[in-house]
């Protein structure tokens, strides 16, 4: 068989590539659209022009220019890496998979296109041959914390937690600061039972990240189990630590009645509610529906309420460096941070699982309409503060505390406390805001 001959690229490629040297993208992309609209087409061109599109927002236009240049040239191991990668943004992860084993057929030794194909099969669910990427990704690049993260996540989705758990430690090894890679280590080693490994990690963990939520909370589970009952009870100190807040007017000044009809009607209309995918971690039943942020604009009744929650949120903070200081919760205090809020509309029946929100570090509840009657025991529909998530395999049981929900309540706490929502059923739908106050460091991510 003939060697491959190489294809010229064109002369004005040089030009192109000292303009995106100086930063100049958009002159870049110009440059390669007028030299394709004059008939120049070779694979580099195209792959140069996707690369430009993407760098400058355009990942659809992206795509096309990288799928054009792998059909001019089938062995092009890059272009099929990239385009890749843009499926993958534009969630097509199937396609994206095709691509990617494209590439590392071409380019076996290519570390990023195997951890990239593992990342496409694990949205697929396809963990074991993920795992198998991840692993190939591993042996190319041993040094590399993200590998053997992703690796060992593969590796617990499949059950292997203690290969898992392997995995994550030579992540936190290689990388000390990661928090993702601790946090791994910490969940896995509290779903084997592996009380001091926890304790021990989240220890570390918030040497280096004070007051961090999910570290917080993960060692109030540990503490309790290793019998350390004084040291759990302080992290769960419900009685200094949650507070409620009643409104009886609204924080104009104007109707109760009229805010939380305004609020429940905007909840009820918002195109973005729907009820979560199984697969998301937001779901808990068929009949809970939660939106996207929840918009506020000037003069509108989620505004006055979104300053009000802020301003409660803020008191509640000042009050607890009062009277909690020394406290591990209020030692880790942002100096900033970000409100968001989504609705919560349970649709006259259901019920919220055990569930925590760990970017956040302050997290409240507001009821705008709560059903006259919840049927199906003493206390259907209330919110508690519980024990951790059945994936834990704990002895100890907590006591809960639970709070019948009213409209016009706020309920704030930290965001490391479990909480949720018995079951009840109804004749009308119960309709919350819920809130995360987010440092600053943690929304920018």
């Amino acid at each position: 068989m003939p060697a491959r001959v190489e294809p010229r690229p064109h002369p004005e490629l040089a030009r192109i590539r000292a303009l995106y040297a100086a930063g100049q993208l958009e002159e870049s992309l110009r440059a390669c659209e007028a030299l394709l609209a004059s008939g120049a087409s070779d694979a580099q061109l195209l792959a140069i022009t996707g690369m430009l599109a993407f760098k400058l927002g355009s990942t659809s236009a992206a795509e096309g220019f990288y799928r054009r240049a792998v059909e001019q040239d089938e062995s092009f191991a890059e272009a099929y890496f990239n385009w890749g990668n843009v499926l993958q943004e534009l969630g097509r992860p199937a396609e994206a998979a095709v691509a990617l084993r494209k590439a590392v057929q071409l380019r076996p030794d290519l570390s990023r296109a195997h951890n990239n194909l593992g990342s496409a099969l694990s949205q697929l669910g396809e963990h074991a041959e993920a795992e198998r990427s991840y692993a190939c990704a591993v042996a190319l690049s041993p040094r590399a914390a993200h590998l053997h993260r992703n690796r060992g996540t593969s590796l617990r989705a499949l059950g292997q937690r203690e290969a898992a758990l392997a995995c994550f430690s030579r992540a936190v090894e290689l990388e000390p600061g990661w928090s993702k890679a601790r946090q791994s280590l910490a969940t896995t080693a509290m779903e084997l039972g592996q009380w001091a490994v926890a304790r021990a990690t989240c220890e570390a963990w918030l040497s280096l990240n004070p007051g961090n939520a999910e570290a917080l909370g993960l060692s109030s589970i540990a503490l309790g189990e290793l019998g350390e009952a004084a040291a759990a009870s302080e992290l769960l100190d419900s009685e200094r630590l949650f507070a409620t807040v009643q409104l009886e007017a609204a924080p104009d000044g104007g109707s109760l009645r009229e805010l939380n009809e305004a609020l429940a009607q905007q909840a009820r209309e918002d195109p973005s509610l729907a009820v979560p995918r199984t697969t998301d971690p937001r779901y808990h039943c068929p009949t809970l529906a939660i939106s996207a942020d929840v918009a506020a604009p000037p003069g509108s009744a989620a505004a006055s309420l979104h300053r009000w929650v802020s301003a409660r949120i803020q008191s509640y903070l000042r009050g607890l460096r009062e009277d909690a200081a020394s406290h591990p919760f209020t030692r880790g205090a942002p100096l900033e941070w970000q409100l968001k809020s989504w609705f919560a509309v349970l649709d006259r029946e259901g019920q919220l699982e055990p569930h925590v929100h760990y970017e956040s570090y302050v997290s409240a509840v507001y009821y705008a309409a709560v059903p006259k009657e919840m049927r199906g025991g003493p206390q259907a529909g209330y919110f508690e503060l519980s024990g951790g998530p059945q994936a834990f395999p704990c002895r100890l049981v907590r006591e809960p505390r639970a709070v019948r929900p009213r409209e016009g309540l706020l309920l704030v706490f930290p965001s490391y406390f479990y909480h949720r929502t018995l079951p009840f059923q109804a004749n009308e739908p119960r309709i919350s805001i819920a809130f995360d106050a987010v440092p600053l460091a943690a929304a920018a991510q």
